[in-house]
């Protein structure tokens, strides 16, 4: 099994405010959303949400650049998002892909300095294995949300 770890919001305050910014702003709507694997945690734990890997089928760019009209993204979520078209903040990760944003309607969330470093994915594959391969498991496992 190729484990993985959910990287935590970071504690410094200087650090906080970069990850509470969005280097684009879509229009867009899940087009297919695969969980990743939980890991065994132990009979004492309760895990109410895990990294997903959601494709976004981009009708608009409201604030930023990106090119490509269907986007793979990481998101932490419960259970299967209403496929209906919304607003999603995306953080570049430096797995090359974007982490989705939690707002409250946005009102927190600016966008990113260009000299903005890129967060850390909210999964990490393993030595020799990549998200794919991550992604894949899910699919194997949970197959593909209906649209």
């Amino acid at each position: 099994m190729i484990a993985a770890v959910v990287v935590g919001l970071v504690a410094s305050s200087a650090a906080s405010a970069e990850q509470a910014c969005f280097d684009v702003k879509v229009q867009a709507r899940p087009v297919d959303q695969i969980p990743s694997e939980i890991g065994d945690c132990g009979s004492d734990c309760f895990v109410m949400s895990w990294p997903w890997f959601v494709d976004l089928r981009v009708k608009r760019v409201v604030d930023g650049a990106l090119s490509g009209k269907v986007i793979r993204v990481l998101t932490v979520q419960h259970t299967y998002r209403v496929s209906r078209e919304g607003t999603w903040f995306l953080r570049k990760n430096t797995a090359g892909s974007y982490n989705v944003l939690a707002s409250d309607g946005g009102s927190t969330l600016t966008r990113c300095s260009a000299e903005a470093a890129s967060v850390e994915p909210y999964i990490r594959p393993n030595s020799g294995h990549t998200l794919d391969d991550l992604r894949n498991q899910g699919i194997r496992r949970y197959g593909h949300h209906p649209d």
